[in-house]
């Protein structure tokens, strides 16, 4: 079967209070999106409140074929995503994509969001198939270009050293950390399920067994 092509909503905070800071993820992404012609949404998010408005929107729109994936860049802490205005405990978050059954995939540019008990139980209390973090703090840039490779990864595939097949979120971790040493500094961690229903699983634990 073809595997659907994803579409993606990214939410940003602010990073800073300077007037003149210019960090932001919304270039990157959409010269992603752009270059393979995936669809891409981006609002820029203060509060739960925006959260709520802008996922509620984007779990109602209608996209045959394709896998919509939440992408939230912010400042993060444990269990938090923090914003200039608000914390917003991740339990918030949860709540929030209890009712977006559509969604197929959250990543979460934060830091220290990636502990997998906290990614296990976002996943067992939504409809998601899959949630990537990192579970320490991370730097800006060097996060942000490992989040695109691995989308890339799983919609476009790996090169070896030609680009073969495309591969699932669980592959793709894989690769990163056989290929990257610095995804696994950065404490990369995906938690999924290989099918409706099923159980989860992690991609750090998977790639040590497969390592041993």
């Amino acid at each position: 079967m073809k595997r659907p092509k994803p579409c993606f909503l990214a939410l940003e905070s602010y990073w800073s209070e300077d007037l003149v800071a210019r960090e932001s993820i919304q270039p990157f992404v959409k010269g992603l999106c752009d270059l393979h012609q995936w669809e891409f949404c981006y609002r820029t998010f203060d509060s739960s409140d925006d959260i709520k408005l802008w996922v509620g929107s984007f779990n109602k729109i209608r996209r045959s074929g394709r896998h919509k994936i939440l992408y939230i860049a912010s400042h993060g802490s444990t269990k938090v995503l923090e914003t200039l205005e608000e914390k917003i405990q991740v339990k918030t978050l949860i709540s929030i994509l209890k009712n977006a059954p559509s969604i197929v995939g959250l990543h979460l540019g934060a830091c220290s969001l990636g502990r997998e008990p906290l990614l296990n139980e976002i996943l067992k209390k939504t409809s998601l198939q899959w949630v990537a973090a990192y579970d320490r703090e991370v730097p800006w840039m060097e996060s942000t270009t490992l989040d695109l490779l691995f989308w890339s990864w799983i919609y476009i595939g790996i090169p070896r050293p030609k680009r073969v097949r495309r591969v699932s979120p669980e592959e793709a971790a894989h690769a990163l950390y056989e290929r990257f040493n610095y995804s696994r500094e950065m404490g990369f961690r995906v938690v999924f399920r290989k099918q409706t229903g099923g159980p989860i699983n992690s991609s750090w634990s998977t790639w040590e067994g497969s390592a041993e």
